[in-house]
């Protein structure tokens, strides 16, 4: 196993981070197997590893990077990966991205995939989020060879892939950094923009906040909602309760 560790940021305390990765076979005269740091309230590219790294090995450098990073959310390719997201999971890697697959049935039938899938329906997608992600500067490059890879990187026939001679795992690893960010910085809208219930005109704090994620969400609530109604609650609340 031989890697090249570019850092230009350590993690910092509060802040999130993304790990996208693209393995590889870790073969001497085969493609690099690279992971990319973002950090998603700067955009900024903060680190890099590339190399000649076999899958499992490769599962393991995620669970570090990521760990070190805050423990971000970390996506890897799953085409052909080798046993890396497994290796991922089987370390008890908590963040880790996983795939929707739609069966063409319904929602609740949709299947979940370790890791992140790149064919040609998603491939082009990723080309045309990083394109407006690096135009509008929501992202910042900061390794050379990243850029010296996009310099090569060009639709070949139906594909967007490496010219001739060339490397794209740079290139790809990258891409799905960005998606990983969309993905994470989603996830937080989401939350800020959700309501809690209300119970007697008070709204009910975050369950998580009272509880942890020892008890499901749904119990958590109705454990508070059972709370706040016994406070409310009288001694002769109702006949049908002195009855009883």
């Amino acid at each position: 196993m031989d890697y090249d560790l570019r850092v230009w940021q350590n993690p910092l305390p509060n802040s999130t981070y993304v790990v996208g990765g693209d393995p590889a076979e870790g073969l001497a005269h085969g493609d690099d197997a690279v992971l990319e740091v973002i950090c998603c309230e700067t955009g900024e590219q903060v680190c890099e590893l590339q190399g000649k790294v076999d899958p499992i090995s490769f599962g393991e450098l995620s669970y570090m990077l990521g760990t070190w990073y805050n423990h971000a959310l970390v996506g890897l390719e799953n085409n052909k990966d080798g046993g890396a997201n497994q290796t991922l999971f089987n370390l008890g890697y908590r963040h880790i991205y996983f795939q929707q697959t739609q069966t063409g049935k319904p929602y609740r039938d949709a299947t979940q995939k370790l890791g992140w899938n790149t064919n040609l329906r998603t491939r082009p997608m990723l080309v045309a989020q990083a394109r407006r992600y690096i135009e509008d500067e929501s992202v910042k490059i900061r390794s050379r060879s990243l850029l010296s890879q996009f310099e090569t990187f060009a639709l070949e026939g139906t594909k967007f892939q490496a010219i001739r001679g060339g490397h794209d795992d740079l290139v790809m690893a990258y891409l799905i950094a960005i998606e990983m960010m969309r993905v994470q910085l989603m996830v937080y809208e989401m939350k800020s923009n959700s309501l809690n219930p209300i119970i007697n005109g008070e709204e009910l704090l975050d369950p998580d906040d009272l509880w942890g994620e020892e008890m499901p969400r749904s119990d958590r609530l109705i454990s508070q909602i059972v709370s706040k109604t016994a406070k409310g609650k009288s001694s002769t609340d109702s006949t049908m309760e002195l009855l009883i």
